[in-house]
């Protein structure tokens, strides 16, 4: 076993015959799939205001959570100044807004997600009885509709309307697999009037077309994904949400051993690392990229092994795993 200490990473052929219950997933994934998921690119391909853009710059980042957690501390400031925070909020509703439709423009087109990788995704999430992701992207939803291959998994968006009901949420299916959107998804949405959460369908997979027109200025729904910039005020919006609140509060539970996989812990997820934290201590495994950089290895090691300070942590080789295969890279059309 690699030491934590130093820049080794193991294989994962080394771990995965052990039991691995619980998947935990992050946007590395999405990024392997398709480098629009990068936040430079978002950023190149974003519509933003004038404010919104010298936010940024001033900030020198194209991260868009980075931008929203400066917004979000301004407006703290300028409340305890009681000062007008209307500017503050205008622009963090822009930034916000431009996320939600940079990350729908420069999706991957369902057109060109190949059928092997959908087979290999779903594949995937059926080999863990528990999948949590904090992606919103539609990739494994995708997947989870469009195998091949037999698998069972559910999302537990099956009362009437495909609405999520807090009250109908125990699993029937045998050996059924869990998926649990932490962040949303720009498949879900939510209704203002009625503090319901659901999720739109598709009938042939192509729901990007159709997003847009789902959301006009009179309707009550929105769409259920969270963009906040810091981990209060992610944390602030899933307990606005009975369908997120329920997801987080699933990863609470879990004292399963877990796998991480494309996901760095960072502080504007300190909620998911205090939610792992909770229970017992268990096994992690942790996915990162081989970078070459030793030193930075050695320190990320460290960083993650701080965020999980009772758990028996090892890192592996994220290009090792079936899903971290630089090769799943989609080219443009």
């Amino acid at each position: 076993m690699a030491d934590p200490l130093d820049s080794d990473l193991e294989d994962w052929a080394d771990l995965e015959s052990r039991e691995w219950p619980s998947l935990l997933i992050g946007n590395g994934l999405s990024i392997n799939l398709w480098a629009g998921f990068r936040y430079d690119s978002l950023f190149t391909s974003a519509t933003l205001t004038p404010e919104a853009e010298a936010i940024f710059a001033e900030l020198g980042t194209t991260n868009f959570e980075q931008c929203l957690e400066c917004l979000h501390h301004a407006n703290i400031s300028l409340r305890a100044l009681h000062e007008s925070t209307s500017k503050v909020e205008q622009t963090y509703a822009e930034v916000r807004d431009a996320l939600f439709e940079t990350v729908n423009d420069v999706h991957v087109p369902w057109g060109v997600f190949p059928q092997a990788t959908h087979d290999l995704l779903a594949k995937t999430m059926n080999a863990h009885r528990y999948v949590y992701t904090t992606s919103y992207d539609l990739s494994l939803y995708w997947s989870h509709l469009q195998s091949s291959e037999q698998v069972n998994i559910i999302d537990f968006f099956w009362a009437a309307g495909r609405r999520f009901d807090p009250l109908d949420v125990e699993v029937h299916r045998s050996g059924a697999t869990c998926v649990y959107y932490l962040h949303g998804g720009l498949h879900l949405w939510t209704d203002d009037s009625t503090g319901e959460d659901g999720k739109w369908t598709s009938a042939d997979g192509r729901l990007l077309d159709v997003l847009k027109s789902n959301y006009g200025p009179m309707g009550t729904r929105r769409p259920l994904f969270v963009s906040e910039g810091t981990s209060a005020a992610k944390l602030r919006t899933i307990r606005q949400s009975p369908y997120l609140s329920f997801c987080l509060e699933g990863l609470r539970e879990d004292e399963s051993p877990t796998v991480l996989f494309g996901h760095s812990l960072a502080g504007q997820d300190a909620h998911i690392a205090a939610a792992l934290n909770e229970g017992r201590s268990r096994r992690i495994a942790v996915s990162m990229y081989p970078s070459g950089d030793d030193h930075a290895i050695i320190a990320e090691k460290a960083r993650i092994r701080r965020q999980l300070p009772s758990h028996t942590v090892r890192f592996f080789d994220s290009t090792t795993h079936p899903i971290g295969d630089p090769a799943l890279l989609i080219s443009a059309p």
